[in-house]
């Protein structure tokens, strides 16, 4: 865009706000002094990729005036919640980190969670591992047996499979009471609390308190959590005497790249350390910034706040007073007291960075390769990859998900379409995703990519052409198949049995199994193939009562459920046996033998 007038930008504090050409706001950022931080952006200064382009995208430039630098970070961050600007990409792409909520219902239920926006829940945390998290809780609810049904599942008062099978207490047919069920929850909370001395404790008493009453089924069953919970817990690094919720940003600088890695110490243990890397830093004070958009968007505040290096100048004022006014309540920003964590933070920072680098010269040699192998002149910056996924014909559901050289899979950027009028035809169905997929890039409402990938031969490759020559796109496109036999595929360098159909040619061709330009092509089809899974699936669960599997003769809806749950893709998972069904879904294995041979006869 043009250079604005400065002389009419006044020299005060405030947001500024780039736009596009349909005035989408594309970039927010706040300065002390409007008129000199934009002046930056027009003059002869080198500037960063991310910022030279956002300038050749935009088309207007506005700005807000605010009373104080608070406000304007305050209001920075809150825009950037909201508006989710294209080239604010500093917690873009970040799912969140994971935590446990607690709801505070007459009977709470205990569950994992990215998002903490719900304030009538408590919540415990923030975890890095959500691996690890998912297996922790998953245990600890065969120990701690609570509800974990929908409301208006447990509206109906009637137990479930998980009442059968010892995973409930059945608080919904009142076979708890509330005071006894509100105790198993005290004891998930003092878990997570990290109260291991006290809930051995009160374990301990229960245990005992039923022997004397002769109840054994009942002090075995408290026996039992407490040899489970035994197993579950780690001891974590003690950093700090006392039980102070505190959260600790570590910035640094290795090999020219930025980082921060945040830590979590909660009641004094260091629960979680994690780093990230931040690109394309515009100017001094994004440490703040960061720290905003974080709270911003996650809305659980810890009692005490420490960043190193500590914010220069007026900052670390500036930064106090936007929290406490975000969070409603005082948050210490502490000045010392937590040395000792600043050399494990940058030792992680540099070990990631060093891993982060590993991995884009690996990304780098993947994306030449497969330039190389599509002989395109230009680079490789971002790859899209399409595919389909359907139940005998029904619920057809596409999706492509989105890859970016420097930032790896951008879920924001992943999409699903519901294709309909399809009778088992991926040809057709490869085509209409495709056809929408143009449209919607030519209108603006998605981004475009260097190349398309099609999961499937040369069909499906053909069809794709078809949709984007009609729209008028002149797009690279492949297409990646497996093969007929796995035979030969012992070593590294043998040749794959995956295909790789390019327009035009008749012939596929086949890479080594450890050629760069195959590895990146399955990356992104295995990606696409979970994601549009997991589209079936949620798609199959809400109309699985509709299900032709409901013929097959001792398949009830309760079965089917567990079936799609773990199988969503059985129509074309040609590899499933009916021992891995009966072993996943406790389906008794002459069913699942009669499924397996309805799915087969309904492919003819």
């Amino acid at each position: 865009m043009n250079r604005p007038d400065m002389n009419a930008i006044p020299d005060k504090p405030g947001v500024y706000l780039f736009k596009d050409r349909k005035e989408q706001i594309i970039y927010v950022g706040k300065a002390l002094s409007l008129r000199r931080r934009l002046a930056s952006y027009f003059d002869s200064s080198p500037k960063p990729v991310k910022t030279e382009r956002m300038l050749k995208r935009a088309s207007s430039l506005d700005y807000i005036i605010t009373n104080n630098e608070v406000e304007a970070l305050l209001l920075e961050a809150n825009m950037i919640k909201t508006e989710k600007p294209r080239y604010n990409i500093l917690l873009k792409d970040s799912k969140g980190y994971p935590y446990i909520k607690v709801t505070r219902e007459d009977f709470p239920r205990v569950m994992f969670t990215r998002s903490t926006s719900e304030e009538k829940a408590d919540y415990f945390g923030p975890f890095v591992q959500a691996q690890n998290l998912r297996g922790i809780l998953k245990s600890l609810l065969k120990v701690f047996p609570l509800r974990s049904c929908t409301d208006t599942r447990f509206r109906q008062g009637k137990t479930c499979i998980n009442y059968q099978i010892k995973r409930c207490k059945g608080p919904c047919e009142g076979l708890i009471s509330k005071t006894e069920y509100n105790k198993i929850v005290s004891e998930i909370r003092d878990f997570f609390k990290g109260n291991m001395e006290k809930l051995q404790s009160t374990l301990k008493n229960e245990m005992e308190s039923y022997a004397e009453k002769l109840m054994f089924e009942e002090a075995a069953e408290v026996r039992n959590r407490m040899q489970s919970l035994g197993k579950l817990f780690t001891n974590q690094k003690i950093v700090m005497e006392n039980d102070k919720h505190i959260d600790c940003f570590v910035f640094g600088r290795h090999k020219e790249i930025d980082y921060v890695t945040q830590c979590f110490v909660r009641s004094g243990k260091l629960i979680g350390l994690n780093t990230k890397i931040i690109e394309d830093r515009e100017y001094l004070g994004d440490d703040v910034s960061y720290v905003m958009q974080f709270y911003s968007t996650l809305r659980q505040f810890p009692e005490e706040l420490f960043v190193y290096p500590q914010p220069a100048g007026n900052d670390s004022r500036v930064l106090s007073s936007a929290l406490n006014k975000l969070s409603g309540k005082d948050i210490v920003i502490r000045q010392r007291g937590l040395g000792n964590l600043v050399p494990v933070a940058q030792n992680n920072g540099i070990n990631f960075v060093e891993k982060y680098i590993e991995n884009k010269d690996t990304v780098h040699q993947m994306t030449e390769r497969f330039k190389k192998v599509l002989h395109l002149d230009n680079d490789i910056k971002t790859i899209q990859c399409v595919d389909i996924s359907h139940l005998s014909g029904e619920m057809t559901v596409g999706a492509s998900v989105f890859w970016d050289k420097s930032r790896g899979f951008v879920k924001n950027n992943y999409r699903k379409y519901n294709l309909k009028n399809l009778s088992n035809n991926d040809v057709e169905a490869v085509y209409q995703l495709v056809k929408r997929k143009a449209e919607n890039i030519a209108q603006g409402s998605e981004e475009g990519s260097d190349i398309y990938i099609i999961d499937g031969g040369i069909a499906q490759l053909n069809a794709a052409v078809k949709a984007f020559g009609e729209t008028g796109m002149n797009a690279n496109v492949c297409s990646i198949s497996k093969g007929r036999s796995r035979s030969g595929e012992k070593f590294d360098s043998a040749e794959s049995i995956e295909e790789i159909h390019f327009p035009g040619r008749k012939n596929s061709i086949r890479l080594k199994r450890n050629d760069k330009a195959l590895l990146l092509a399955a990356k992104m089809r295995d990606e696409a193939h979970r994601f549009v899974i997991t589209a079936l699936r949620q798609k199959a669960l809400k109309n699985y009562k509709k299900s032709p599997l409901l013929q097959i003769d001792g398949l009830g809806e309760k079965r089917l459920k567990i079936l799609l749950t773990e199988f969503p893709d059985i129509y074309s998972n040609f590899e499933l046996t009916a021992e891995e069904i009966a072993e996943k879904c406790s389906i008794p294995l002459n069913i699942c033998e009669r499924v397996l041979r309805f799915v087969k006869k309904s492919q003819y």
